[in-house]
């Protein structure tokens, strides 16, 4: 399921739009119960989001900021192994091959 973020009306947010401003109708079951769907007083189905999702999405464009690649550590270790000064513990070397070949491949 894909959802359109651009349809989403958050509480800071000064858009215009609003999502499901469409009014629903309850219609009572037999045993005469409501519904049980969460509605606004007016009747207009409403979404709120905590400020949880602006923290997620400042984390995500931070993230994005972010280099893939630690340049400055790649380059020391580029001037240890060119220098011949590189030497691995070839105990963690093993353990992170075998560890490598243990764990699921990702799908």
């Amino acid at each position: 399921m894909k959802i359109d973020s651009s349809q989403i009306q958050f509480p800071d947010d000064l858009q215009s739009s609003q999502v499901g401003a469409r009014k629903t109708a309850t219609t009572p079951s037999k045993a005469g119960a409501t519904s049980t769907g969460v509605s606004s007083p007016s009747g207009e189905d409403t979404v709120r989001l905590s400020s949880t999702h602006g923290e997620v999405q400042t984390l995500n464009a931070q993230l994005r900021q972010a280099p893939e690649v630690r340049a400055a550590k790649v380059n020391n270790l580029q001037l240890q192994v060119r220098s011949g000064q590189y030497q691995p513990d070839s105990g963690k070397v093993a353990d992170a091959l075998i560890a490598d070949q243990i764990k699921p491949a990702k799908a």
